[in-house]
């Protein structure tokens, strides 16, 4: 009965055109995370991520370290474990090299529909992001609260269905990244150690691949 008249109320403040407190809490996480991140030209975290697929019974589990560079936009991760991978993903391009299977596997945007839009998220601005996303509250837990972005274009709906940010209620700090595209496929980023502005050499951000590795590449056409 309880849950029922939440329930009820957050579908009446709608209806009256007033914000559910959890909506706006959300908005203000956001908001403390764009302060945070307003002066951010370089980043760099230890992560885990976790990949979801329908096709798997578990999750496919791996670790290491991302790093981001604001301009131009890329975001690399240099994974560890279980075995060795790097990825970068710029507006346009996602790339994963696999050195001990000497393979690449290159995947270019006509538009910046995805890759893009999870970018965002790096150099938050809340007046943007309402204007691409719906942003919504979901869980409250230990002092932490997950914002929903879904996205409002139903072309970018087709690629991307939900980002959720797991945000530190009291200075906005970036806790976890999940991004699920539209196959119903989840990929979680928990992050820790976190540095604003660390000093990063350009060539963290460029992909070597020597000689003999074998490319597959993919081009995903725009709507």
């Amino acid at each position: 009965m309880g849950r029922l008249l939440a329930a009820l109320l957050v579908a009446l403040a709608a209806a009256a055109g007033q914000e559910a407190p959890a909506d706006a809490a959300a908005k203000a996480a956001l908001r403390k995370l764009a302060a945070r991140f307003r002066e951010a030209r370089t980043l760099s975290a230890h992560v885990t991520q976790h990949r979801r697929t329908e096709l798997l019974e578990k999750p496919l589990v791996s670790s290491g370290m991302m790093y981001y560079r604001r301009d131009p936009s890329r975001l690399v991760f240099r994974l560890t474990e279980p075995r060795k991978a790097e990825i970068h993903m710029d507006r346009t391009s996602y790339q994963v090299y696999r050195p001990d299977e000497k393979r690449l596997e290159r995947t270019e945007f006509e538009n910046d529909e995805v890759t893009g839009k999870i970018l965002m998220v790096f150099e938050p601005k809340p007046d943007d992001l309402g204007k691409t996303f719906s942003i919504r509250g979901g869980e409250s837990k230990e002092g932490h609260i997950e914002v929903l972005l879904e996205p409002a274009d139903e072309k970018v709906r087709r690629r991307l269905r939900r980002v959720s940010l797991t945000i530190a209620e009291a200075d906005g700090a970036l806790r976890r990244l999940s991004y699920f595209d539209a196959e119903g496929d989840e990929v979680t980023l928990d992050l820790s150690d976190v540095a604003i502005n660390p000093d990063l050499a350009p060539d963290f951000f460029t992909l070597q691949v020597p000689e003999g590795t074998r490319v597959l590449r993919r081009t995903v056409k725009k709507d």
